[in-house]
Protein backbone atom coordinates (compact mmCIF):
# COMPACT_ATOMS: atom_id res chain seq x y z
CA UNK A 1 0.00 0.00 0.00
CA UNK A 2 1.09 3.38 -0.55
CA UNK A 3 2.55 5.87 1.98
CA UNK A 4 -0.47 8.53 0.25
CA UNK A 5 -2.94 6.00 1.15
CA UNK A 6 -1.92 4.88 4.28
CA UNK A 7 -1.78 8.67 5.42
CA UNK A 8 -5.21 8.63 4.05
CA UNK A 9 -6.31 6.00 6.19
CA UNK A 10 -4.93 7.23 9.38
CA UNK A 11 -6.27 10.65 8.76
CA UNK A 12 -10.00 8.85 8.09
CA UNK A 13 -9.63 6.60 11.33
CA UNK A 14 -8.60 10.03 13.35
CA UNK A 15 -11.25 11.95 12.39
CA UNK A 16 -13.87 8.96 13.24
CA UNK A 17 -12.09 8.50 16.54
CA UNK A 18 -12.96 11.99 17.36
CA UNK A 19 -16.29 12.31 15.60
CA UNK A 20 -16.61 9.54 18.52
CA UNK A 21 -15.44 10.97 21.16
CA UNK A 22 -17.13 14.60 20.73
CA UNK A 23 -20.25 12.21 20.38
CA UNK A 24 -19.51 10.64 23.70
CA UNK A 25 -18.49 13.79 25.47
CA UNK A 26 -21.98 15.83 24.29
CA UNK A 27 -24.19 12.95 25.41
CA UNK A 28 -22.36 12.64 29.23
CA UNK A 29 -21.24 9.62 30.46
CA UNK A 30 -21.15 9.42 34.32
CA UNK A 31 -24.99 7.85 34.44
CA UNK A 32 -25.19 4.20 36.28
CA UNK A 33 -25.04 1.73 33.72
CA UNK A 34 -28.16 -0.20 33.58
CA UNK A 35 -26.47 -3.35 35.69
CA UNK A 36 -24.27 -3.88 38.03
CA UNK A 37 -20.45 -4.63 37.36
CA UNK A 38 -18.93 -7.17 39.95
CA UNK A 39 -15.28 -8.07 40.70
CA UNK A 40 -13.49 -10.43 38.93
CA UNK A 41 -14.15 -13.34 41.40
CA UNK A 42 -17.65 -12.58 43.29
CA UNK A 43 -16.06 -15.17 46.11
CA UNK A 44 -13.26 -12.34 46.73
CA UNK A 45 -15.10 -9.26 46.61
CA UNK A 46 -13.51 -6.43 48.28
CA UNK A 47 -15.13 -4.21 50.61
CA UNK A 48 -13.61 -1.29 48.12
CA UNK A 49 -11.78 -1.86 44.84
CA UNK A 50 -11.29 0.16 41.62
CA UNK A 51 -10.80 -1.12 38.27
CA UNK A 52 -10.06 0.90 35.49
CA UNK A 53 -11.53 -0.85 32.05
CA UNK A 54 -9.88 -0.44 28.82
CA UNK A 55 -12.35 -1.32 25.91
CA UNK A 56 -11.10 -1.37 22.26
CA UNK A 57 -12.39 -3.36 19.38
CA UNK A 58 -11.19 -6.39 16.98
CA UNK A 59 -9.26 -3.52 15.30
CA UNK A 60 -6.85 -1.80 16.92
CA UNK A 61 -4.69 1.27 15.70
CA UNK A 62 -1.44 2.93 16.89
CA UNK A 63 -3.87 5.39 18.87
CA UNK A 64 -5.73 2.76 20.42
CA UNK A 65 -2.87 1.06 21.47
CA UNK A 66 -0.73 3.81 22.75
CA UNK A 67 -4.10 4.70 24.75
CA UNK A 68 -4.03 1.08 26.47
CA UNK A 69 -0.04 1.12 27.04
CA UNK A 70 -0.21 4.89 28.96
CA UNK A 71 -3.29 3.45 31.02
CA UNK A 72 -1.42 0.07 32.08
CA UNK A 73 1.83 1.86 32.31
CA UNK A 74 0.03 4.76 34.67
CA UNK A 75 -1.22 1.97 36.90
CA UNK A 76 1.46 0.44 37.15
CA UNK A 77 3.47 3.26 38.24
CA UNK A 78 1.49 4.95 40.71
CA UNK A 79 -0.75 2.27 41.90
CA UNK A 80 2.08 -1.00 42.31
CA UNK A 81 1.18 -1.56 45.53
CA UNK A 82 -2.99 -1.22 45.67
CA UNK A 83 -2.90 -3.35 42.40
CA UNK A 84 -0.61 -5.79 44.62
CA UNK A 85 -3.30 -5.48 47.36
CA UNK A 86 -6.02 -6.10 45.38
CA UNK A 87 -7.34 -2.15 45.92
CA UNK A 88 -6.67 -1.59 41.84
CA UNK A 89 -7.15 -3.62 39.19
CA UNK A 90 -7.13 -2.97 35.51
CA UNK A 91 -8.90 -4.72 32.77
CA UNK A 92 -8.80 -4.65 29.26
CA UNK A 93 -11.63 -5.96 27.23
CA UNK A 94 -13.22 -6.43 23.54
CA UNK A 95 -16.01 -5.06 23.05
CA UNK A 96 -16.44 -7.57 19.89
CA UNK A 97 -16.54 -10.23 21.42
CA UNK A 98 -20.06 -11.81 22.46
CA UNK A 99 -19.56 -12.32 25.99
CA UNK A 100 -18.46 -8.47 26.47
CA UNK A 101 -20.92 -6.75 24.42
CA UNK A 102 -23.09 -5.60 27.22
CA UNK A 103 -20.12 -3.02 28.26
CA UNK A 104 -20.72 -1.20 25.05
CA UNK A 105 -24.53 -0.54 26.34
CA UNK A 106 -23.75 -0.68 30.08
CA UNK A 107 -21.40 2.28 29.80
CA UNK A 108 -22.47 3.66 26.60
CA UNK A 109 -19.43 3.80 25.06
CA UNK A 110 -19.16 4.77 21.61
CA UNK A 111 -15.20 4.57 21.14
CA UNK A 112 -12.16 3.61 22.46
CA UNK A 113 -12.88 4.04 25.99
CA UNK A 114 -11.25 3.71 29.79
CA UNK A 115 -13.35 3.52 32.50
CA UNK A 116 -13.13 4.21 36.49
CA UNK A 117 -15.39 1.86 38.36
CA UNK A 118 -15.42 2.18 42.24
CA UNK A 119 -16.85 -1.29 43.10
CA UNK A 120 -17.68 -1.42 46.91
CA UNK A 121 -18.66 -4.73 48.45
CA UNK A 122 -19.04 -6.19 45.10
CA UNK A 123 -20.95 -4.07 43.52
CA UNK A 124 -20.58 -1.02 41.17
CA UNK A 125 -21.48 2.30 42.88
CA UNK A 126 -20.21 4.81 40.34
CA UNK A 127 -17.84 4.83 37.43
CA UNK A 128 -16.31 7.31 35.05
CA UNK A 129 -15.55 7.87 31.61
CA UNK A 130 -12.33 9.24 31.25
CA UNK A 131 -12.50 10.76 28.16
CA UNK A 132 -10.23 13.56 28.03
CA UNK A 133 -7.90 10.83 27.01
CA UNK A 134 -8.25 11.96 23.46
CA UNK A 135 -7.10 15.38 24.66
CA UNK A 136 -3.98 14.07 26.07
CA UNK A 137 -2.73 11.33 23.88
CA UNK A 138 0.13 13.19 22.70
CA UNK A 139 1.48 14.05 25.84
CA UNK A 140 2.54 10.71 27.75
CA UNK A 141 3.08 12.46 31.41
CA UNK A 142 -0.02 14.46 31.20
CA UNK A 143 -2.45 11.51 29.58
CA UNK A 144 -0.89 9.33 32.85
CA UNK A 145 -1.16 12.07 35.52
CA UNK A 146 -5.04 12.70 34.62
CA UNK A 147 -5.51 8.90 34.60
CA UNK A 148 -3.86 8.62 38.03
CA UNK A 149 -5.75 11.42 39.55
CA UNK A 150 -9.08 9.70 38.58
CA UNK A 151 -8.41 6.35 40.07
CA UNK A 152 -7.25 8.41 43.73
CA UNK A 153 -10.47 10.08 43.37
CA UNK A 154 -12.20 7.06 43.68
CA UNK A 155 -9.71 5.61 45.88
CA UNK A 156 -10.55 8.34 48.73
Amino acid sequence: MGLEKRSNRLILCLAAILVFAFVQSVRGSEEKPSGNVSTSNPAEAKDHQVVIYYFHGKYRCFTCKRIERLTRDAVKDFFGDETSAGLVEMKVLNVDEPENKHFTQDYQLFTRSVIVSDIQNGKEKQWKNLQKIWELIQNDESFKEYIRDEIKAYLS
